[in-house]
């Protein structure tokens, strides 16, 4: 008899990868979940789209895995995992096997040319005005400075195309040393060079709002924030007055703060920055919404790595 898991419909799984989820288990959707199914259930894969903690996962009496096609792990209450001895598996550790997907420095350098160029705000002129005016408050890639705020996978494929594009690249990252690129050792000094701060890494409480109203002002003017990795390293009201005062040029955003809780997915009004991007659009802030590892061929990668991780996991257990 087959294992049961629980699968989250809104996960959207590939054809492919369900085939193969099921040719392995037998897969409860959880709609349809039933009380009797509970104890059942040896495994749950988990989207992105609240937080998951003890209320949730206690109801479960033999769980032994939870699964997420991330590479974080935010959403998920780890203590809770860990105390329960309950084996937590994403895609943190599959780095070699990520390496080709490349959908989110693709996004990062769509969001950095749009606000060096302005491309959408010039676009909202023109629709307005109906006149082809030309703007003489653009700058050339190659005056400006992009630095580069964790130099691993994501933050490699970006400072790679950047470079391609005629930008200067420097990065910030104790644990990475890449003669291609000049690595600067002190974070202020690293500040204080940058005038486009792109964010790539790991999501950690520590790094709560790290990026605040003293890291915004000592950037290089002009001065741009992209942010593709997750929104809690922004201090977002820091960053809607540095916006307003005009102490920086623009920011793109790919992640807002809380955007994995589920009273936040159905009403993101409530975030002061989505809320101020969509009633003040003369600024030149634009918010996508967490669209970095939206493409096809990406997802069945990701998901058949998961899958073959819990494969492996459950091989030889009972």
């Amino acid at each position: 008899m087959k294992k049961k898991i629980l699968y989250f419909e809104e996960l959207d799984f590939q054809l492919s990868s369900l085939k193969k989820l099921k040719s392995k288990f037998n897969i409860i959707s959880y709609k349809n979940l039933k009380k009797k199914e509970l104890e059942k259930i040896i495994s749950i894969i988990i989207p992105m789209n609240n937080f998951y903690g003890k209320k949730f996962f206690s109801k479960f009496k033999n769980l032994r895995s939870v699964l997420s096609p991330t590479t974080g792990n935010i959403h998920i209450d780890l203590d809770y995992l860990e105390k329960n001895k309950i084996r937590f598996i994403n895609l943190g550790n599959q780095k070699k096997e990520l390496n080709n997907i490349t959908t989110t420095a693709e996004l990062t350098v769509g969001h950095i040319l749009n606000l060096t160029r302005k491309i959408l705000v010039i676009h909202e002129k023109f629709i307005k005005s109906k006149k082809f005016d030309k703007y003489n408050y653009l700058l050339s890639n190659k005056m400006l400075t992009l630095g580069i705020l964790g130099l691993g996978r994501i933050g490699l494929h970006v400072a790679n195309r950047a470079k391609f594009l005629g930008f200067k690249v420097i990065y910030y990252d104790p644990y990475v040393n890449n003669k291609k690129f000049e690595k600067i050792k002190n974070f202020n000094m690293f500040i204080k060079k940058t005038n486009i701060l792109s964010i790539h890494m790991h999501y950690k409480k520590r790094y709560l709002n790290l990026i605040n109203s003293k890291i915004i002002k000592q950037l290089k003017k002009p001065s741009y924030i992209v942010n593709t990795s997750r929104g809690e390293f922004i201090n977002e009201k820091d960053l809607l007055n540095s916006l307003k005062r005009k102490l920086i040029e623009g920011a793109g955003l790919d992640v807002i703060k809380d955007e994995f809780k589920l009273k936040l997915r159905k009403n993101p009004k409530q975030n002061k920055l989505f809320y101020f991007f969509l009633n003040k659009r003369k600024y030149n802030l634009f918010i996508t919404p967490k669209q970095g590892g939206s493409n096809k061929s990406a997802w069945t990668t990701t998901e058949l790595l998961l899958i073959n991780q819990l494969i492996r996991y459950e091989k030889n257990k009972i």
